[in-house]
């Protein structure tokens, strides 16, 4: 999701490409900065592609394959070992607009970095995109349990949780018009045609996605399951609750995807829970389902609030926030087989008393920890291992 937290203003900025890198100079209160950038390979073929880099995988003679405000969309996708037969298919995370006014307030490099003003999706695929993949998305880190795997990353610049199907005609604050492509649809389906074309038979497919790429992952599981009859299918949602009423309405009428139709049943209020609960019906029986969440995350609630209309003290709101979050995995892991949660408070705030918004694409996957148990040896074990277990249930327990 967008964060909503002022950054200070670079004053200058100057971007220019080296020898395939992007070098960013910035001068902030008069001391200067350095950030230097990867850029994507672009292989001619796939079969020719060097492994354990980020690969840009192009579909530009396809005018339907486009983001948000019309530009350029592609995948990437990182090669692990030789004899690779697992893979990771990772859904991007990056905000949501559902209107006229969420969609005319989209996050660019520039709004990122002055007046802290709200900013709601990423309306294209950002040029420093591959230096934002970290955690488990590292796959030649020897401390990663998914090292050496095959990663296809699908990227995120539709604001419509990966399933949108329209165009609208919107105008801004200013009455400047633009057309706000939801094409989250089309994108995807794209992107698993490719994959099924160039993965063949993996073992074991683990289809994740944090904040908008976990409800993403949640969604389409089903369908890379069909495509995959013969794997075993783990499915993982790192940082996607919102509860709001309004989603089928969204859903239906503003992004027109045709839910019912196009994933076979319906969704309410309370979006991931009736996506897992429908999951259990439509993947295959030993399909493992997976979620984590921290439990005051700094982001969600702020998003959620807004969904809702509701103009609360945001100390009150994240409360609530997070009792409904915790009810929502309790019910989840009673009704639900083959459902497991890991929640935690790590990295809370001592001021704010927020914690983190997702952890499974950043550092924060080797680090973070609860009662014991770090998120990657959870998810090591339920993947990896068939050990299958819930973390941070005091926490449940005590909403329930």
């Amino acid at each position: 999701m967008a964060q909503k937290k002022t950054v200070k203003r670079i004053n200058k900025l100057l971007i220019t490409t080296i020898s395939g890198t992007v070098l960013i100079l910035g001068i902030l209160a008069g001391d200067v900065y350095f950030f230097i950038l990867e850029k994507p390979a672009k292989p001619d073929k796939w079969a020719v592609a060097e492994r354990y880099i980020w690969n840009k995988i192009s579909f530009s003679q396809d005018k339907q394959v486009i983001s948000a405000d019309g530009s350029e969309y592609y995948l990437l996708a990182n090669k692990g070992a030789a004899d690779a037969d697992k893979l990771i298919i990772y859904f991007s995370g990056g905000g949501v607009a559902w209107d006229a006014v969420s969609a005319a307030q989209p996050i660019s490099l520039s709004n990122v970095m002055k007046n802290g003003e709200i900013k709601y999706y990423f309306p294209n695929i950002p040029f420093f995109k591959v230096n934002t993949l970290g955690g488990i998305l590292k796959n030649n880190n020897p401390n990663n349990p998914f090292k050496d795997w095959n990663i296809v990353y699908i990227p995120y610049s539709t604001g419509d949780l990966h399933i949108g199907n329209a165009s609208k005609e919107y105008a801004d604050a200013k009455g400047k018009p633009f057309t706000m492509h939801y094409n989250g649809q089309a994108n995807t389906g794209t992107a698993l045609e490719w994959i099924a074309t160039h993965f063949a038979a993996p073992q074991k497919i683990l289809i994740a996605g944090e904040s908008a790429g976990g409800f993403g992952a949640a969604f389409w599981a089903p369908e890379i399951a069909k495509m995959y009859p013969d794997a075993r299918i783990y499915q993982y949602s790192d940082g996607s609750y919102l509860n709001a009423d309004r989603w089928p309405d969204i859903i239906d009428n503003e992004w027109q995807a045709n839910f019912a139709e196009t994933f076979g049943y319906e969704v309410n209020g309370d979006l991931i829970s009736s996506v897992f609960t429908a999951n259990r019906k439509r993947l295959p029986d030993n399909a493992v389902l997976l979620q984590s969440n921290t439990l005051y995350d700094e982001l969600l609630f702020d998003f959620e609030k807004d969904l809702n209309g509701d103009m609360s003290d945001d100390g009150e709101y994240i409360q609530h926030w997070s009792a409904r979050m915790l009810q929502s995995a309790g019910q989840l892991a009673e009704t639900v087989p083959g459902y497991y949660y890991y929640i935690t408070d790590y990295g809370r705030n001592e001021k704010t008393g927020r914690t983190p918004h997702t952890l499974s694409p950043l550092n924060h996957f080797y680090k973070a920890e609860q009662d014991g148990v770090k998120l990657m040896k959870w998810l090591d074990d339920a993947v990896n291992k068939d050990e299958y277990y819930s973390v941070g249930r005091h926490f449940v327990e005590k909403e329930g």
